[in-house]
């Protein structure tokens, strides 16, 4: 298999659709929705997230793009258009893109209400894909924090189907609460939802803000780890459940004591997996997200701010120093049930100097086709070590319908020590030993002044380990993916030199048999996909080798110049 394209698993085949979608589509329970209609919308919801002004302009003139999936054309109704896959088809239904149209401003207002009316003519009774419970507490979410234009200055004449389409997705979201509990990021999405339902006057309003609550509360107990991270491990999942908790949040006059404490921890933790721009770093499913809308989050969470330099819980580390910062993944697969977008990535890391990246993981925008997400999920999608270009983990099928889950690797001997000269982090996996009976340890050691980044990767068979699994040399690579904005070259033996758009170079030198640069892409950034570079460090490892010097030790430099 090539070294040159992440891996993608082999695919599944199709599962039935589960019992509770069937269950939805019967008409008796559609008929639980009502025919309840009310008359305005008594207050919006505050979403701190910021869109995107740019791609707000193209669908106001009906460019569809999503992720790395578009419609061809323009089309004023994207519903009527063919549409590239049913992941495209369902991220219409959600309304996701509603904050980029209405981020233009006022002059996008009726093209707003059109677009909403459209869809309630078409979907607004009922639509197997599109009344999904959580992509209808997406929907609901965006008409009440950008959808104000469709209530107020739409037609009259269709504003009451509005309404009670609005009402009835509220309803099927408080009858769907059970299925919701499973959902996790859904799950939040849901509470906060019901919540700004509540606060906007629809038909029972303090049921649907006790379910809300209720379900807000439940997440805040159950999806967040002590030190603020989510359970999933995802920087960005942890970014999104911020984002609805701040929403919800402020809806009500006294915000439960649950949320707010929880809201003050969530912000500290991203606080310390924020890169120099702002933005994420890109693990488990994510992308780098919007600085933007990170930052007025933060603004709006409380709490006391403390700045850390390490997540036990979360399994991440941050070595900063002067304008370098890393953030390293020494953790875990997540628990099961929150593994379904997690990434075989351990040790590796991301990095950027000043406001702009430089070494960074492939990405997964959270709204990237499943193919490409699957893809990115592989360990050379990362910049870490890769043996023989094998996963340091294990996918296992989801016994409901969904993606792949993460079992493994296990990560130990994670330390963390500082000197006169600069910090060091070290920790090591078992990802390759049942194959190939290799332990793969790393040490990353940033310089006081952020200038020198050194690192070392070593290949052990360990002390006890009795099995001989192969007695012939095991190929390894050692891979830094580069961010699209970073210029690579050869500039002398075992050295590539790095530029960056604002000026910065950085030399990157190894004692690995073979250096090369080689293509790569980039699902982290706004727009995806990205052609980008990565450097590659290649050699081979002894299967009986102590990873104390070559070939199962490679040591590497990145010093700016």
């Amino acid at each position: 298999m090539s070294i040159n394209a992440p891996v993608s698993p082999p695919r599944r085949p199709q599962r039935p659709a589960p019992a509770s979608d069937t269950w939805r589509a019967n008409p008796f329970h559609r008929m639980r929705l009502g025919d309840v209609s009310f008359e305005r919308i008594a207050n919006y919801g505050a979403d701190p997230r910021i869109g995107d002004r740019e791609r707000g302009r193209e669908i106001g003139r009906g460019v569809w793009r999503i992720a790395a999936e578009r419609i061809p054309g323009e089309h004023a109704n994207p519903w009527a258009a063919t549409q590239p896959s049913r992941h495209f088809t369902a991220r219409l239904h959600a309304f996701s893109w509603l904050i980029d149209l209405a981020a233009v401003g006022p002059s996008a207002d009726l093209r707003v209400a059109d677009l909403v009316e459209l869809w309630v003519e078409e979907f607004g009774e009922w639509d197997d894909l599109a009344w999904d419970c959580e992509l209808t507490a997406e929907r609901l979410f965006a008409w009440l924090t950008w959808g104000r234009a469709a209530f107020e200055r739409g037609d009259p004449a269709r504003r009451e189907a509005l309404m009670r389409s609005a009402a009835r997705q509220a309803r099927l979201l408080m009858l769907a609460q059970s299925e919701l509990g499973e959902r996790h990021l859904g799950a939040i999405k849901a509470g906060a939802t019901l919540v700004l339902a509540g606060a906007a006057g629809f038909p029972e309003a303090e049921r649907l803000m006790a379910q809300g609550e209720e379900l807000l509360i439940e997440a805040c107990a159950k999806q967040f780890l002590p030190d603020g991270g989510h359970l999933s491990r995802s920087p960005e999942a942890l970014a999104e459940a911020l984002y609805d908790l701040a929403a919800a949040r402020d809806a009500y006059a006294e915000p439960p004591q649950p949320i707010q404490d929880a809201m003050g921890k969530l912000a500290n933790m991203l606080r310390m997996l924020r890169l120099g721009d702002g933005g994420l770093a890109c693990f488990h499913g994510g992308s780098e997200g919007s600085a933007a809308s990170i930052a007025a989050a933060l603004a709006r969470a409380g709490g006391e701010v403390r700045n850390f330099q390490f997540g036990n819980h979360s399994g991440f580390q941050r070595l900063e120093a002067g304008p370098l910062r890393a953030v390293f993944d020494v953790g875990g697969a997540p628990p099961l049930a929150y593994s379904e977008r997690a990434h075989a990535s351990a040790l590796a890391f991301e990095l950027s100097s000043e406001s702009e990246r430089l070494i960074v993981n492939v990405g997964a925008a959270r709204e990237l086709e499943p193919a490409g997400r699957m893809a990115a999920r592989a360990t050379n999608a990362h910049s870490t070590l890769v043996l023989d270009d094998a996963l340091s983990a294990t996918f296992e099928e989801s016994r409901r319908k969904g993606p792949a889950r993460l079992i493994g690797p296990a990560l130990d001997d994670v330390r963390r020590s500082s000197d006169d000269s600069g910090t060091t982090v070290q920790g090591r996996h078992d990802g390759f030993r049942e194959r190939f009976g290799l332990l793969h340890r790393r040490y990353l050691f940033v310089d006081h002044g952020g200038k020198n980044l050194r690192g070392i990767d070593e290949l052990m068979r360990p002390v006890r380990e009795k099995r001989v699994l192969t007695k012939k040399p095991i190929p390894f690579v050692a891979r830094f993916h580069l961010h699209p904005s970073v210029r690579a070259r050869m500039v002398e033996h075992q050295m590539a030199l790095l530029e960056t758009p604002g000026g910065q170079h950085w030399r990157l030198r190894t004692d690995a048999p073979a250096i090369a640069i080689e293509p790569s892409i980039y699902w982290g950034g706004a727009i995806v996909p990205q052609e980008s570079l990565q450097i590659v460090l290649t050699g081979e490892a002894d299967p009986m080798g102590h990873g104390l010097a070559p070939p199962n030790r490679i040591r590497w430099a990145l010093a700016r110049a």
